[in-house]
């Protein structure tokens, strides 16, 4: 399941507040060349929004973001989603989700947090909020006790086409997600070709690497 986000090395985050606007930031992100994003579970319209497209948009990978409790995570998975996501390491969620065999990307932003992580298994980690973290200077202070482990992270959290090319040239880093891809403010407007232009850009810098 995370060979889609490896391959594409971007993952939209997208927060939605109804069915209709997903379907069409979906068509835009597939648009631009990108088959897999992430649904934050931050509004009431969340769970429909990934029914929606799982429902609509087969050949989109539909993860869910923002997976703070086990709840969620069980509602995730009856909409349709495909993997999920967590800002950071509970292990409730994370035992839940082996339970239930759900690909799931636990957030870490500290060494200790890695080292839990790799005790559950885990080595695809999301580590957030990057930029606050102290960047591509961060990421290499974890190369020496922890790339021979084989972790890798999707970054989030401050990343956009600014800094995407730095990001994306460290041997740690397996991909970059963020909001950037999805303006909320585009999202309000209609504005869907101008989404499908930006993630266009985005795709063409990431291929670069």
């Amino acid at each position: 399941m995370f060979q889609e986000i490896i391959k594409n090395k971007l993952l939209p985050a997208v927060t939605l507040t109804d069915a209709h606007s997903a379907l069409s930031v979906a068509e835009a992100l597939l648009e631009g060349g990108i088959n897999v994003m992430e649904v934050t579970f931050r509004t009431s319209a969340t769970a429909e929004a990934v029914r929606a497209i799982a429902r609509e948009l087969p050949e989109m990978q539909i993860g869910a973001g923002t997976i703070l409790s086990g709840d969620q995570l069980s509602a995730a998975r009856e909409a349709g989603a495909q993997f999920g996501l967590s800002p950071g390491f509970n292990k409730r969620v994370v035992e839940k989700a082996q339970e239930f065999e759900f690909p799931f990307i636990p957030g870490v932003s500290t060494p200790s947090e890695i080292e839990l992580a790799l005790s559950y298994g885990h080595k695809l980690l999301k580590l957030f909020p990057v930029s606050d973290l102290g960047g591509i200077p961060y990421i290499r202070s974890l190369e020496g006790p922890y790339r021979h482990t084989g972790v890798r992270f999707l970054v989030m959290g401050g990343v956009d086409s600014s800094n995407l090319r730095s990001y994306l040239k460290s041997e740690m880093v397996a991909a970059a997600g963020g909001s950037w891809l999805t303006p909320s403010d585009l999202i309000r407007e209609n504005k869907f070709d101008q989404m499908s232009k930006i993630v266009r850009e985005s795709v063409t810098l990431a291929d670069q690497i």
